[in-house]
């Protein structure tokens, strides 16, 4: 140590001899950062500690800050002190293992505990350093060294001694009557503990200038103490830490200030607006590159709910209800498709000649619904409807019922809405084709879009370009020098080519043009059933969770086409008349009974799941209730 110190001194003699008037006077800084400090010794072993066995090794993490004075001897070399705080702390542990016996069998086990030892050491420090630019000067260091003496005065030296229980889960540590599987043992300051650490420090920092005479100062440090912080057993201490400071220079003379001469007076010159070229976008793309997929989709058809509702005490058909076929196209929403119902229904007769048709018409019974006749003119006015939309009236029965067959909870507002209604019964044909296979081809691909700005005010040149590709939008830099577009394109199996539009818009211009793709020249590939779009909903009578024939035909379809190894999903769900936990054990019911009717029902190998999804539809509408007594089935083909 001494030695260490005499050669610095040496050194800083030399340099002062042969030094150069330095460019400043002082330097300042402020610093704070983060410690990260390694413990060794026998801690164990020290006056006052409970002895839980050897602790030889810990670490621990804190802040540290300081204030520092720089004093340049010369522009490469310096002598500096920095005066500051640390948390040098740090935490250890061992396993202990107490041979217990288990109070309620009398079994002997070992207990195996965790002992840990927080320690606080918090000291003021002060280290005077000799500072060695080796990359710039002493007030431009690019890459700095310091390095001295560091004397750490304690502050704070106490210790805590914590044992918890690691196994078994059912041991505890008795205290004061209380169970505890954690406790503290012993917790004060350190008996023996040093007055002061002497030690040397070794750092690495860099200068970042702010301005000319402020700067960010980044430093990395190693501190190693030759002294112990226990006088009666060893407790080394190293630490490394990271900091961040800001330096301030304070220059050792200002030049005089001579004002500059005053400046010629101006000479105006009239300029005349500059011309720029009207804005445009070229737009280039590069060739679709791709390949042809084909296959089978596995698609299943939008839920009917076969029933007309009306307003109370009326047996007027509402205006939502389609009654003409106007050439609309049925919405794939199952909420919004039950108004074209009745025109449904008449397909269904125009495709199965033998079809029979059954109308029930019923009221809730209640209050002014209490009429005979009501439900026998609910019927009646949808028998109407139908025969305008081509049934024969041979085909079509009419019932009247003052409650339906299935009739919801009347003691609901919402249920007696439901029993409003005329339910539409079809014989001898199905209600629906709810699974059926689809062929399809798409192009898939991607092709390059380039595009530039040209004229315009350079000002105002926009900053972004936006590529539209079949209506969707896509964000990039003006700068960018080209953007990948990838795509999916339903072709048609006998489509021999297509066209893709490309649109190139930018403050307030815009270019387009298509990109032309010969199908013809694509590699072609076809890939099993696809089933990644697939999802049945299968409704159930109110308040059941008995398969209806419907239902189950389309359960047979399904087992019918999928193929061997597939997994199948099924959620059940419910309505919100009745209680949450009704509707929770109807909705497991509903699943539970659908899987056990597969399984009936087809030999394949199935592997059946159910999901957390809640997808409903809206409780809002007659309709969207009866849609939500359901089960959802999604499929996965391997």
């Amino acid at each position: 140590m001494q030695r260490f110190l005499l050669s610095i001194i040496a050194m800083v003699a030399s340099t002062w001899a042969n030094a150069q008037e330095p460019t400043e006077q002082l330097g300042l800084r402020l610093n704070v950062g983060f410690g990260s400090t390694s413990h060794s010794g026998a801690l164990h072993a020290t006056n006052g500690i409970i002895d839980c066995g050897e602790i030889s090794l810990g670490s621990g993490t804190g802040l540290v800050g300081s204030a520092g004075l720089e004093v340049p001897l010369s522009t490469s070399i310096g002598l500096g002190l920095d005066i500051g705080f640390a948390q040098r702390g740090g935490v250890f542990t061992r396993e202990n293992a107490y041979p217990l016996r288990d109070s309620l069998t009398g079994t002997e086990v070992n207990m195996l505990a965790a002992h840990t030892l927080r320690t606080t050491l918090n000291t003021l420090d002060l280290w005077p350093q000799l500072i060695i630019p080796v990359i710039g000067t002493m007030n431009r260091r690019i890459l700095g060294i310091q390095v001295g003496p560091r004397f750490a005065l304690v502050q704070t030296a106490s210790y805590q001694q914590e044992e918890s229980v690691i196994s078994p889960d059912n041991t505890y540590f008795i205290e004061n009557g209380l169970a505890l599987q954690s406790r503290i043992i012993d917790q004060d300051n350190f008996a023996a503990a040093s007055s002061m650490l002497m030690g040397v420090t070794v750092s690495m920092e860099s200068m970042i200038g702010l301005s000319k005479r402020v700067s960010i100062v980044p430093r990395l440090s190693y501190d190693y103490f030759f002294s112990s912080a226990l006088s009666d057993v060893k407790w080394a201490v190293t630490g490394l830490r990271g900091e961040i400071g800001l330096r301030w220079s304070i220059p050792s003379s200002e030049p005089e200030f001579i004002p500059p001469p005053p400046p010629p007076p101006p000479v105006i010159v009239k300029q005349e607006p500059p011309v720029y070229a009207k804005p445009s976008i070229v737009l280039e793309t590069s060739p679709f590159s791709g390949e042809i997929v084909t296959g089978d989709v596995l698609r299943a058809s939008v839920p009917i709910v076969n029933a007309v509702f009306f307003d109370s005490a009326s047996a007027e058909i509402t205006s939502n209800y389609r009654r003409t076929r106007d050439g609309s196209i049925v919405s794939s929403d199952a909420v919004e498709a039950h108004n074209w119902i009745m025109v449904r229904i008449a397909n269904i007769v125009a495709q199965n000649p033998q079809a029979r048709i059954v109308l029930e018409g019923s009221t809730s019974g209640v209050s002014n619904e209490q009429n005979a006749a009501l439900p026998k003119l609910r019927a009646e006015n949808v028998r109407d409807v139908l025969e305008e939309l081509g049934v024969p009236p041979t085909s079509i029965t009419v019932k009247a019922l003052t409650t339906p067959r299935i009739a919801s909870n009347n003691d609901l507002a919402g249920g007696r809405t439901e029993n409003r209604r005329v339910d539409i019964l079809v014989i001898n044909a199905p209600l629906q084709r709810w699974v059926q296979t689809e062929e399809f081809a798409e192009a898939r691909g991607s092709f390059k879009i380039t595009s530039s700005y040209l004229g315009g005010d350079p000002t105002q040149r926009p900053e972004q370009v936006t590529y539209t590709v079949f209506d969707t939008d896509t964000v990039v830099a003006l700068t960018a020098v080209s953007t990948t577009k990838f795509l999916v394109v339903p072709t048609g199996a006998s489509t021999n080519s297509i066209s893709i539009p490309v649109r190139a818009s930018a403050g307030g211009t815009a270019s387009a043009r298509n990109v032309d793709v010969d199908l013809t020249k694509l590699s072609r590939r076809r890939i099993a059933l696809r089933a990644d779009a697939f999802e049945a909903v299968l409704r159930f009578d109110y308040n059941s969770s008995e398969l209806t024939e419907d239902v189950k035909i389309l359960l047979q379809q399904l087992a019918d086409q999928l193929p061997e190894g597939s997994t199948i999903t099924v959620d059940g769900s419910a309505d919100v008349l009745g209680t949450q936990e009704r509707n929770r054990v109807l909705s497991d019911s509903r699943a539970a009974t659908t899987q056990t009717y597969l399984r009936s029902i087809t030999k394949k190998n199935f592997t059946f799941t159910s999901s957390s999804q809640n997808k409903s539809f809206s409780n809002d509408t007659p309709q969207g209730r009866f849609l939500n007594r359901n089960i959802r089935i999604r499929v996965t083909t391997p």
